[in-house]
């Protein structure tokens, strides 16, 4: 029984040192596309996290600004102790209007009735703000959006470029050997072997440097997406290119109505509007109604009043009108239609900059897939060069200098490719950014 015991201990110890390595490796064989990197993205940002935590401060501000409009309910409790009993004197007799202590209770109710549209504009005021934190937060997202598909771009870019690197390193490893064979039969000179180990260690120092890039591009990916720079990170690698199905003047509506800036220079043009408005209700008299509810007496609980009244109801309508305060709110009115003004130049402002980002990503993206189609070709013409002449060295028709520089040519046109590839990807991430969301697209 002891032998079984140690044996479940020792088990146990097993595979609880080994499940680390186990998560590892589970973790290792997760593959992450760019769409779950950006919903990753999206939901551990801390800019994401600070715009939904003010957008939800500002609902509850306007749900406030709502409740100023609706009645109010209030009481209030006062005790006095008189020294002496409080007396009038009717035809030369003395009478007791009441005694030493004296408690009341009042219960109110108070309902603006009328404030020069000060309150609804503050209301609507509010909802402006509330509706601008939204805008924030979709704002946030977007730009999360494009961080994370230019960071998950540049680790695809980084990995083909690795493999390029690798396959440059084969190639070279080959034409070595080649070289090697030839020399010890006496058909080459030394200085093709040497020329050949000069290359092949630099395509070795190439392949360290691939890695090291990839190493740094997963780690923006991770910090993007607010994990650990350790946490290991595979890709989906297969990625298809699309093309975009909307002309630039169609791209131009479509930003002017979805990006966040162009519609939080409207709403900072209405928010001015309602600024003036309340500006204005100054002008205007404020008028409450208040009804109240109040009991007297000699008694902690006001149960009893031998001296008058026990209890009472009141209604009052009270308007305040202030009428001369030195042109103070005619100053407010002007200032808040300067606002105004200042908010519609604004507006165009920005929409003048949003049109001029949505041509600039339009026209990177014409200039990516144009550079697309030529990497393309290049690379066609690269691998034939390079393996004619690799064929041409192998029968003695070509030197060892023709089969490197050509090397070197489809290494260049691969890594041209792949990084025209990765431009047109991003190119398409920044014409989303920059008309404020999804666009249509078409498999090519």
């Amino acid at each position: 029984m002891i032998k079984g015991l140690v044996f479940v201990f020792f088990l146990a110890l097993l595979i609880v040192s080994a499940w680390p390595c186990l998560q590892r490796a589970r973790a290792q064989d997760i593959r992450f596309d760019i769409n779950s990197c950006v919903k990753i993205a999206l939901k551990n940002n801390l800019k994401i996290l600070k715009k939904r935590l003010e957008e939800q401060a500002k609902d509850y501000s306007s749900k406030a600004a709502f409740k100023q409009m609706l009645p109010s309910f209030g009481t209030d409790y006062s005790y006095t102790g008189r020294r002496d009993a409080a007396t009038i004197v009717i035809f030369g007799r003395s009478i007791t209007i009441y005694g030493h202590d004296e408690y009341k209770w009042n219960l109110n109710v108070k309902q603006p009735l009328f404030y020069g549209g000060l309150l609804w504009n503050k209301y609507k005021e509010a909802r402006i703000d509330l509706d601008l934190a939204r805008l924030a937060l979709f704002q946030a997202r977007n730009e999360i959006v494009k961080e994370t598909k230019t960071a998950f771009y540049e680790v695809l870019r980084s990995r083909k470029l690795l493999d390029e690197a690798k396959a440059q390193l084969r190639r070279l490893k080959a034409q070595y050997e080649t070289v090697q064979a030839f020399y010890s039969a006496a058909l080459r000179p030394k200085t093709d072997l040497l020329q050949s180990s000069v290359q092949l260690n630099q395509g070795r120092l190439a392949l360290l440097k691939a890695r090291h890039q990839l190493e740094l591009s997963k780690n923006r990916l991770n910090l993007v997406m607010r994990r650990s720079l350790e946490a290991p990170l595979n890709i989906e690698e297969r990625v298809s290119l699309t093309e975009v199905k909307h002309s630039l003047k169609e791209l131009y509506s479509i930003a002017l109505k979805n990006r966040p800036e162009v519609n939080e220079a409207r709403l900072a043009v209405e928010r001015a509007g309602k600024e003036i408005k309340i500006a204005k209700s100054e002008f205007f008299p404020r008028v409450d109604l208040t009804a109240s509810y109040s009991k007297d007496g000699v008694t902690p609980d006001v149960s009893n009043n031998p001296y008058g009244d026990h209890e009472n109801a009141e209604v009052f309508l009270n308007a305040t009108w202030n009428l001369f305060s030195w042109g103070k709110s005619r100053d407010r009115v002007v200032a808040a239609q300067k606002k105004m003004e200042a908010a519609r130049v604004e507006l165009q402002d920005v929409s003048d900059h949003v049109r001029l980002e949505v041509k600039n990503a339009y026209l990177l993206y014409e200039d990516a897939r144009e550079g697309v189609r030529v990497a393309k070709s290049a690379l066609k013409s690269a691998k034939e060069d390079y393996e004619l002449n690799a064929s041409r060295y192998k029968n003695q028709l070509a030197s060892n200098t023709d089969v490197l520089d050509a090397q070197s040519r489809l290494t260049k046109a691969r890594s041209d490719f792949i990084s025209a590839v990765a431009a047109e990807l991003t190119a398409i991430a920044n014409i989303e950014y920059a008309t404020g969301g999804e666009i249509k697209k078409c498999t090519k």
